[in-house]
C-alpha cells in the first residue's frame, strides 16, 4: 500500500522526490518507495542519503523503511559501502507484497550488518521502527546516567 493512500500521509514531516524514488521524512524514520525498474545502488542512495542528512543531521540515527511497492532490484553489495562510510542507520525494514520481495530481502540480510527485518505490512514495519529507535534511546539514557555517576 502507497503511504499517500494511508493515514500516515497526515505525519510526514517532509518529502523528497529523485529520480529514483519518493521518500517520506517521519520524526525519526523515513520510507522510501522506489520508482519500477529502477536499479538501485550505491551511486543512487547518495541523494536520499545527502537529503536525510540535511534534514535530520549527519549523527541522528534512524530506521529506513523500504516500502516495496513497485518492482526494481537492489545491489546488496553495496551495503558494504554504506557501512565503510560510517553512515547511521538504527534499522532496516522491507515491506514486501510478493513472494519475490520476500526472497530478495532474504539476500540482502546476509550483506546488512544492523538490525533488519521484513514484513507484509507497512504499520507493522513503523511500529517495529519506533521500538529500534525507543530501545537505542532508552540504552543511551542509561549510559549517559551511568558516565554522570
Amino acid at each position: 500500500m502507497r503511504i499517500k493512500d494511508t493515514d500516515l500521509k497526515h505525519y510526514i514531516e517532509s518529502t523528497h522526490i529523485s529520480e529514483y524514488g519518493k521518500y517520506y521524512f517521519f520524526e525519526d524514520f523515513i520510507i522510501s518507495e522506489i520508482h519500477e525498474g529502477v536499479i538501485y545502488n550505491w551511486e543512487a542512495s547518495q541523494d536520499i542519503i545527502e537529503a536525510a542528512e540535511q534534514y535530520y543531521g549527519k549523527n541522528l540515527p534512524i530506521c529506513y523503511i523500504s516500502n516495496r511497492v513497485n518492482k526494481y532490484s537492489v545491489n546488496p553489495i553495496d551495503w558494504f559501502k554504506f557501512f565503510k562510510s560510517e553512515r547511521n542507520l538504527n534499522g532496516y525494514a522491507i515491506v514486501s507484497y510478493s513472494e519475490n520481495g520476500w526472497i530478495n530481502a532474504m539476500i540482502e540480510k546476509f550483506f546488512f550488518a544492523s538490525k533488519m527485518e521484513r514484513f507484509k505490512n507497512i504499520e507493522h514495519a513503523i511500529l517495529w521502527a519506533k521500538n529500534v529507535n525507543l530501545d537505542l534511546k532508552n540504552k543511551n539514557h542509561l549510559n549517559n546516567n551511568l558516565i554522570s555517576f
